[in-house]
């Protein structure tokens, strides 16, 4: 746990340096980096680990995003949750609204139903706003997912439909509300994610975030619920 918070901070840190260069800087627009970390000692020892890294580019003809998040928890030096999410995406441009791209999604969970998924698509993506006030994106689109149970490390896999809603709206000057919904459907398995939160600004460069996720499979081994939330506060730095 200690080395993860460690190895964490690095890159977040060593990246941040690599974007505050003007060269990157005006290619790499809209990057940010958040870290959230809790512990007790007592008679009860616990740590909680939340950090990620989303950098976005765009120019006339080309959108791109990639992001990661990790998530890792342990109680009295037993681990009660690891989770690794790397996704990415490239689009090109039709028009000032509308996109085609190619992107794919990869999960590592050790405490899940599925020890790891990894989607990838192409689809059409269309934005309905995008203004410092408001935003709404919305994105569909087609490809093949594999989900490797944690059981026994079997797999199922099939032609999966994608969906992805992006929304945000500024409350106050201080405040917006966020939220992402992912949706990734096979034969065997429908996978919904809901993130929704509150951004708070603190300076032109440092919010504070509050995030509720809800993750949901509609089918799942015996034995493992289908429903798994998590709310963390964390401190997010745009670069």
């Amino acid at each position: 746990m200690k080395k993860s918070i460690v190895l964490t901070g690095l890159l977040l840190s060593n990246i941040g340096n690599v974007i505050a260069d003007d060269e990157v800087k005006s290619v790499w627009t809209g990057s940010t980096g958040y870290l959230g970390f809790s512990s007790t000692s007592g008679n009860s020892d616990t740590e909680n680990l939340t950090a990620g890294l989303k950098l976005k580019y765009e120019n006339d003809n080309w959108i791109s995003d990639i992001s990661l998040d990790i998530l890792r928890a342990s109680s009295n030096d037993i681990d009660t949750a690891e989770r690794y999410t790397l996704a990415s995406k490239t689009g090109y441009k039709l028009d000032d609204n509308d996109y085609v791209y190619y992107g794919s999604r990869y999960q590592k969970d050790n405490f899940s139903a599925f020890d790891y998924t990894m989607t990838s698509g192409v689809g059409w993506g269309h934005k309905f706003y995008d203004e410092e006030k408001k935003k709404l994106t919305t994105e569909i689109g087609v490809g093949y997912k594999t989900e490797a149970f944690d059981i026994d490390r079997s797999e199922q896999s099939g032609i999966a439909f994608i969906g992805k809603l992006d929304y945000m709206r500024q409350i106050t000057e201080t405040m917006q509300f966020i939220d992402v919904i992912i949706v990734e459907s096979i034969n065997d398995n429908t996978f919904m994610q809901n993130d929704a939160g509150l951004s708070l600004k603190v300076s032109d460069k440092v919010n504070v975030n509050f995030v509720h996720q809800i993750k949901y499979n509609t089918d799942v081994p015996v034995g493992f619920d289908s429903t798994d939330t998590l709310f963390s506060i964390n401190l997010g730095y745009t670069f």
